[in-house]
């Protein structure tokens, strides 16, 4: 399993730490315009602000920065749910690049229409 995501110490608040995202250059070329803490939000499947009252009330984090643009959610480094998410998150950073270079396609037999995979290398039959 890759390790994408990973909990370090904040620069600033030395008894925090915050979730970093190591991006794989090889399918963010040009970064990216937002925040990476949005992106673990849409991993979740959470909008942006129920990440953060979910991190605040679940996982006890503390939310700096709530008159800025983006909020920084700061954990403490203790927290083993906090160890929890990050190996969730790193399995669905998994799924994510396994389908992008293994995509699926459709095909139909017999009436029915199966998922199957699809090859770069293999013939379109």
């Amino acid at each position: 399993m890759g390790k994408y995501f990973y909990l370090q110490r904040h620069p600033v608040y030395q008894d925090k730490y915050v979730i970093y995202f190591d991006y794989p250059t090889d399918y963010f070329l040009n970064g990216t315009s937002g925040s990476y803490d949005v992106f673990i939000a849409r991993l979740l499947n959470l909008s942006y602000p129920d990440y953060l009252r979910w991190a605040r009330d679940r996982l006890g984090a503390e939310l700096i920065g709530k008159e800025k643009r983006y909020v920084k959610v700061l954990f403490n480094g203790n927290n083993p749910t906090v160890q929890i998410l990050i190996k969730v998150l790193n399995k669905r950073m998994e799924y994510i690049i396994n389908e992008h270079d293994f995509p699926y396609q459709y095909k139909e037999e017999n009436g029915e229409v199966k998922r199957v995979p699809f090859r770069k290398n293999e013939s379109n039959k």
